[in-house]
């Protein structure tokens, strides 16, 4: 604590921002002077019910800072932020806490032995007033078509002061859409670095008069925004994905199988909008069909070619994904996959949007949901993720996306033009 105070003034810090998740991924604040931490250094009470994490008759909740998040915004220094956990009045961790639910299924994982480490890569569009692309660059770029390639370099220093370990930035397929990937950590420093990411793109573009959207499909015409996350397995040091010689291990091939299993259930939180299911088409390397391989790049689930190292690559991911859920399912299906050395489908080099129907159905290779809702229902009827999500937030989950899609519907049925209307008033800068 002593410490803390000394820093704050070494810093000249005068607010400190307390930042958490909520169950649909919205990163939300609260701040307090500097000069009162001693008061709030234990956490602050938040309304619950006002952002949606559960029912008004229940809404007290307390946030609670992680001190090793701490962190000073770079374009206000007098800002230092903490990110933190949600508790309940009872003092443990509240059960439609994001970031406590990773922490459960890491702390599982943790229990077998196993360490999980992500490395997501993040896709955006920068796009003008008019909501058109900012240029008209493509796949990595530079000037004069990469018209926007510093102010991605600058948000790329912002991440690195901000110590997220940045691997690459370049210019990505679509005109005005964007990429940075991140190098390896472990599962909760990358779901908090993604959430403080999407934050800095957001701000420095809201400052470059230009604006940023994870949507995952703006554009009809034009390639979609994943979020895909590269996951890695050590048990003891040991990377457990690789085989002898460098092959691929028994338990990559499982955890594979586990993910597969239960994919249709959890789609509806890996791709939470009505717009993400318009990037799952065929003609745009989004995956649409259950299926895995090495250095394929139109399967579901890539094993890349070009390292030595093993590792499992889920491409179907957006941006508009919780980041903390989505890492919990994909680490507890695909233990759940080791453990009862759940087969996979046999891996494919194949292009596989060029596969027959019945090419598909003998390989074994099935569509993900259609739409929206379709996920919902594949969602409802899992006990698995009900499981590892817990009951209540899957209860809320649902019912404001069902909602969602109802509305989505209504929408659609009265024209194109009020569909996408409707999609951009929801999703554009809330994705």
């Amino acid at each position: 604590m002593d410490d803390l105070q000394s820093f704050f003034k070494e810093k000249q810090i005068e607010f400190i921002q307390y930042q958490f998740t909520t169950i649909f991924g919205d990163l939300k604040a609260v701040e307090f002077p500097a000069s009162i931490w001693d008061e709030m250094s234990s956490g602050t009470g938040v309304d619950g019910s006002s952002l949606g994490f559960l029912e008004t008759e229940q809404s007290d909740m307390k946030v609670i800072p992680d001190y090793s998040t701490l962190g000073i915004i770079p374009w206000e220094p007098r800002i230092a932020r903490f990110i933190c956990d949600i508790y309940g009045n009872d003092g443990n961790p509240h059960p439609t806490d994001p970031r406590s639910i990773l922490k459960k299924s890491i702390k599982k994982a943790s229990d077998l032995g196993f360490s999980y480490k992500t490395r997501p890569e993040l896709e955006w569009f920068f796009l003008d007033e008019d909501l058109e692309p900012v240029e008209n660059g493509q796949y990595m770029d530079t000037l004069p078509f990469d018209v926007l390639g510093v102010l991605r370099r600058s948000i790329a220093l912002d991440m690195m002061e901000m110590n997220i370990p940045v691997k690459t930035i370049h210019h990505e397929c679509a005109s005005g859409q964007q990429e940075i990937e991140f190098m390896v950590q472990d599962a909760l420093q990358q779901a908090d670095n993604t959430q403080t990411a999407k934050l800095i793109i957001k701000a420095e573009s809201l400052f470059d008069e230009v604006i940023a959207t994870f949507m995952p499909k703006p554009f009809t015409d034009q390639a979609g925004s994943g979020l895909h996350i590269h996951q890695y397995l050590t048990k003891e040091g040991k990377n457990i994905f690789a085989g002898e010689e460098e092959g691929l291990s028994d338990n990559l091939r499982f955890f594979v199988g586990g993910i597969l299993e239960h994919v249709d259930a959890m789609t509806a939180l890996f791709n939470p909008t009505t717009n993400s299911y318009k990037r799952l088409v065929p003609g745009h390397e989004a995956p649409v069909f259950k299926s895995w391989g090495v250095g394929n790049r139109t399967a579901l689930i890539r094993i890349p070619g070009y390292e030595k190292k093993a590792r499992i690559e889920y491409r179907a991911t957006d941006g508009a994904t919780n980041i903390y859920l989505a890492s919990a399912l994909l680490l507890a299906a695909g233990l759940d996959g080791i453990k009862k050395k759940i087969e996979p489908i046999p891996p494919t080099s194949k292009n596989i949007e060029k596969l027959t129907s019945e090419e598909m159905k003998e390989m074994g290779i099935t569509q993900l949901p259609l739409n929206l809702g379709e996920a919902l229902d594949n969602l409802e009827q899992s006990t698995f993720v009900t499981e590892i999500l817990g009951k209540e937030i899957v209860e809320i989950f649902l019912e404001v996306k069902r909602n969602e899609f109802k509305q989505f519907s209504e929408a659609k049925n009265k024209g194109i033009d009020e569909e996408w209307e409707w999609e951009y008033t929801k999703y554009l800068e809330r994705a």
